[in-house]
């Protein structure tokens, strides 16, 4: 399937989108660019015929107009008619455009008539009536014969250029078969034959005037972008022209141009008073072997694509935010007094100079670690060029070249941290940010390029905007691509970065800090937060879309070998706001954009494109997290994703076993607690089965926080071995707290 969307998009010349959905005939979709494909079955669905449905779809992508099927159902032409002489011009320009497409076409359509897709098999298809050996002949069958007079019209089908042209001949030939068509009352032959379609000339007529005109090939396309097969008495015929030029149209919107076409079928009893009504029984035979071919027990798929991000629109950066909420902070404390400003610069002041010694001696580690690293990797290798000094020692040394020592150079790292700014981190925000603090002081030493930002979904969110993609239909007008995912009112606020001052970095630090300690006292009440740094909902998903070109971009700008991706949340994500789709204006008779709220984790499989690595993925379990994570990682080599899941509430900080029950839903219980054993000791799990290359399990309160603690006054005039230990304890403590820095360390040594 992925093969053939490309093969699809080369032939059409653009970004044509091939979906496989349950429906009942293939498709296109002018309005959407969509490429529709019934869900067939495996064993039955050779690949010549499906290169066959694409090339012959892609020929109405390009040359079949939006109108056409309209500018028939108000001149009354049979569909039948139509679709088939279409089908031979938009066939004849494939081939003409694209010469290797001919054996394309041979080969599908002599597995299609073997399958007997056109109800010719054991039949003579020369005795057939003229508009089906037209069918036949155009579809490869050369032993084909037509008597003079037939023969005109048959050059006239080949040599049709345009849609018109298409209308007019369809049109003629209709009235000229009604009007010279053998009395069937008295051709015993005809009879036979009509009785060998399978069906009788008032059955197929219904069949043909009663259902494939009265409007459903365009239900079928709107069941197709929609995910339905609601309506059992769609249309069967064919590649169904028609039914890609109204797509996004019900059924009952073409009610008028139903009954017109069904009177046009009938027409040729009615006005020619002589004769039958012309049928073009492989076209209908066709239809409903297509209809055997399609797997209906199938589940549906939903599909949607990548969205490209704006990332000057949705990136709040660290000037911005320091422009906004330093002069407000600033007011509060000239209204509400210094207390609280000096009270949180101190506790921020005091956290950086007790965590400088275990940051520097982290520091320490990293650059022994790198050194080993690069050491074990030396290479020694000969010159070429003589050592002089060992010239004279020939005789019984082998080894006279001089030699050296190569160091291949340590990766080159960075990393981009995406803090959660939901309601949820309430409760463990100012331990985690001590911890974040800890991570960009090393980074800031080891001169490690970083950026951290927080997603939030509360910056500047209008207060009447209850869908959460932002007010009335401006983002829809500003961002619509059909078929792209809808984002979330989203933005990320720049926090913290590299390429900040130092006094910058700090008034930022103060700043959250202040924030993250709101409400620890009552006298803390009155000194209000900005509106636009409050927490909200958990954009994560979005997030990580964003990252798609975050990334890449920070990547590139830095220079780094090695991007390390960090993620710290509290939660699962919320859902994305939908899909980006068309929906008819019944009574304008016209398209409006809308987001389509689809339910990604409905019982249908969503099938999720990335345009960019012109991949596709199946998403088949219910958290959608883990493959945006995935498609993030095939988007950035050399990264490693990192994942930090703060989930102990409360003073304590515990973990319940719930929570790894709803992480690791496979576990027996027995292993479930033996992991919280593992965690509540060491204060952390690791797990590797969630979408990153590491994921950690943290407990919250004051299992979060970082120690700073000293030796113990008890401890003067003890032993050498009791400090020794003492002093070995406190280092350890204040190592392992750190659980973002310590972690990170081990990644980048």
């Amino acid at each position: 399937m992925k093969n053939k969307s490309t093969l699809a998009k080369l032939l059409a010349e653009e970004d044509v989108f091939v979906v496989h959905k349950q429906m009942e005939t293939a498709y296109f979709d002018p309005k959407k660019r969509e490429l529709g494909l019934p869900i067939w079955k495996d064993e039955d669905m050779t690949p010549d015929i499906y290169d066959l449905m694409v090339c012959h779809e892609i020929g109405h992508a390009l040359w079949t107009p939006l109108d056409m099927l309209e500018n028939a159902a108000s001149r009354k032409i049979n569909h039948s008619f139509v679709n088939i002489i279409e089908d031979a011009r938009i066939e004849k320009f494939v081939k003409n455009k694209y010469p290797g497409a001919l054996a394309v076409f041979n080969r599908g359509y002599n597995d299609l008539i073997k399958k007997d897709f056109f109800g010719t098999n054991g039949k003579d298809a020369n005795s057939l009536n003229l508009i089906d050996r037209i069918n036949v002949f155009f579809k490869g069958n050369s032993t084909i014969t037509f008597s003079d007079e037939e023969k005109v019209w048959v050059d006239r089908v080949a040599k049709t250029k345009t849609p018109d042209d298409v209308l007019d001949l369809a049109e003629s030939l209709y009235a000229w078969m009604a009007e010279n068509s053998p009395d069937t009352d008295g051709d015993e032959d005809d009879m036979n034959m009509s009785d060998s379609s399978g069906m009788s000339g008032d059955e197929s007529g219904d069949s043909e005037s009663g259902q494939s005109e009265s409007g459903d090939d365009s239900d079928e396309s709107d069941n197709s972008s929609k995910g339905k097969d609601d309506d059992e008495n769609a249309d069967d015929s064919g590649s169904n022209m028609a039914s890609s030029d109204n797509s996004d149209c019900d059924t009952d919107d073409n009610s008028a141009d139903a009954d017109a076409l069904k009177g046009s079928d009938e027409g040729g009893k009615d006005s020619s008073g002589a004769g039958s009504v012309p049928e073009a029984t492989t076209d209908s035979a066709f239809g409903k072997a297509m209809d055997k071919l399609r797997d209906k027990i199938a589940e549906d798929r939903v599909y949607a694509k990548i969205p490209k991000v704006d990332l000057d629109e949705i990136i709040i950066s660290p000037k911005t935010l320091l422009e906004e909420f330093v002069p407000h902070y600033l007011d509060k404390k000239e209204l509400d007094g210094s207390l609280y400003w000096n009270i949180t610069l101190k506790e921020l002041e005091t956290l950086k100079k007790d965590s400088k010694k275990t940051v520097s001696y982290m520091v320490k580690e990293f650059e022994m670690k790198k050194a080993a690293d690069q050491y074990a990797r030396a290479a020694v290798s000969k010159t070429g060029s003589l050592d002089m000094g060992r010239l004279h020692t020939y005789k019984y040394n082998e080894d006279l070249f001089k030699k050296v020592t190569t160091l291949p150079g340590a990766t080159n790292h960075g990393m981009v941290m995406v803090l959660d700014w939901s309601g949820s981190m309430s409760s463990n925000l100012k331990e985690t940010l001590a911890q974040m603090y800890n991570l960009i002081w090393f980074c800031r030493q080891t001169r490690i390029p970083f950026e951290v930002f927080a997603f939030s979904d509360a910056y500047n969110r209008p207060v009447y905007d209850y869908r959460g993609v932002g007010p009335g239909d401006e983002i829809i007008e500003k961002h619509f691509k059909v078929g792209n995912l809808a984002l979330n009112n989203f933005k990320l606020l720049n926090f913290f970065s590299s390429k900040m001052t130092i006094s910058d970095e700090m008034s930022m630090m103060h700043i959250l800090w202040m924030y993250s300690a709101r409400g620890a006292s009552n006298w803390v009440s009155s000194y209000r937060t900005p509106k636009n740094l409050n927490l909200g909902g958990t954009p994560l998903n979005d997030a990580i879309v964003a990252m798609m070109e975050l990334v890449p971009k920070f990547k590139k700008e830095t220079g780094v070998q090695k991007v390390n991706t960090i993620f710290l949340t509290d939660g699962a994500s919320n859902n994305f706001a939908g899909i980006f789709d068309y929906k008819f204006n019944k009574e304008e008779n016209t398209h409006t954009k809308v987001i389509d709220n689809l339910n990604v984790y409905s019982r249908n499989r969503l099938i999720l494109t990335d345009p960019v690595m012109n991949k596709t993925y199946e998403i088949t379990n219910m958290n959608i997290t883990n493959d945006l994570l995935r498609i993030l990682k095939n988007r950035v080599p050399e990264m490693n994703v990192i994942g930090f899941f703060i989930a102990g509430a409360g003073r304590s900080g515990k973990v319940k076993k719930d929570t790894l029950y709803y992480l690791l839903p496979g576990d027996q219980i027995d292993t479930i607690m033996e992991k919280i054993k593992f965690l509540n000791k060491n204060n952390y799990l690791a797990l590797d089965q969630l979408g990153y290359d590491e994921y950690y399990i943290l407990p919250g309160g004051n299992a979060l926080k970082v120690e700073n603690e000293t030796l113990d006054d008890e401890l003067v005039g003890a032993s050498k071995a009791k400090l020794k230990t003492a002093f070995g304890k406190m280092s350890k403590g204040k190592i392992s707290s750190r659980q973002l820095l310590n972690k990170f360390v081990k990644l980048v040594a």
